[in-house]
């Protein structure tokens, strides 16, 4: 019997995005053995109210207790963001479950995600080597050489992803041995492996620039010597890319094919293929001069000088 984990929506203040992302859960199979938990961040000063309100009455909607097997809608009356929510809310779930699924409020999904999620929380449970598992793929088509329907990648994802309580409760939200990846140079290459993004990004959250849950759980997964299981075979859209969002603002979908129907796999035990991890690198790294430019700040860092 496959153990249905809870499903874990943010929403903020894009209702037509939370509508078609609940929608999407609804149809998928295993909505109706899943228990379905909304968490409604507060209004930012000087908010438009009628937009938080409008996500609201989407959440609260009662047609959704008709399509999982139960709902339970938080409403934050303060702004947390979405680092606070997300720590917060996935924390107040995640013991009471053992695991968790968690999808932002602007990701569509396949009608077979759910059931490919939950197979890869019940398989990889014990895989020490896992820190978590995603439905979503960053590669536009799957390699034909490659024998295995997913692969283990140095990178967290963090538009929908799952992970255990164990691992969860583990992970160092103060990032107090981020010191270590600019003072050790294979760490860094670990850490910026799938994407030299990494530690400009984690730059930007030590300096308070940014205020990012991903980039912490990412430094943790590598610090503790932990991948993340993606599909070969993409999941999961994201609809953010239209300027609504702020972490997606004037950015464009990694891979936006069409998800139609279920798509068969088989799990199994899976290492790290170079290859693969060099393909999700060029797919989230950028043009080459931004590429660059991250090389030379991380080199500058390390040598104390940036």
């Amino acid at each position: 019997m496959i153990q249905h984990a809870p499903i874990i929506v943010f929403a903020y203040n894009r209702p037509e995005h939370l509508s078609q992302t609940l929608n999407h859960l609804a149809r998928a199979q295993g909505a109706m053995e899943s228990d379905l938990v909304i968490f409604c961040d507060g209004p930012k000063p000087n908010a438009d109210r009628a937009k938080i309100d409008a996500v609201h009455a989407v959440a609260i909607d009662t047609v959704w207790t008709d399509r999982f097997r139960s709902v339970r809608i938080e409403l934050s009356e303060a702004n947390k963001g979405l680092a606070r929510s997300i720590i917060g809310g996935v924390s107040a779930v995640i013991e009471g479950a053992g695991r968790a699924i968690i999808v932002e409020d602007d990701v569509v999904v396949s009608p077979d995600f759910l059931a490919f999620m939950n197979d890869c929380l019940d398989f990889y449970a014990s895989d020490a080597f896992v820190g978590s598992v995603t439905g979503f793929s960053p590669l536009g088509a799957a390699p034909v050489d490659y024998p295995h329907d997913v692969m283990a990648i140095p990178r967290n994802c963090s538009q929908c992803w799952a992970t255990w309580a164990d691992r969860w409760r583990d992970v160092d939200w103060d990032a107090r041995d981020a010191a270590r990846i600019w003072h050790d140079p294979a760490l860094r290459r670990r850490f910026n492996a799938a994407g030299n993004d990494r530690a400009d990004r984690l730059r930007r959250q030590l300096a308070g620039k940014i205020d990012s849950w991903s980039i912490r759980f990412g430094l943790w997964q590598t610090l503790t010597g932990r991948h993340t299981i993606y599909p070969i075979r993409n999941r999961v859209r994201n609809i953010g890319y239209d300027g609504s969002g702020v972490h997606t603002r004037g950015g464009q979908d990694v891979n936006a094919r069409a998800l139609n129907a279920p798509r068969p796999y088989r799990l199994e035990p899976v290492t790290e293929d170079p290859a693969l991890i060099r393909a999700v690198a060029r797919a989230y790294g950028g043009p080459w001069h931004k590429r660059i430019l991250r090389d030379v700040r991380g080199w500058l860092r390390s040598r104390g000088q940036a």
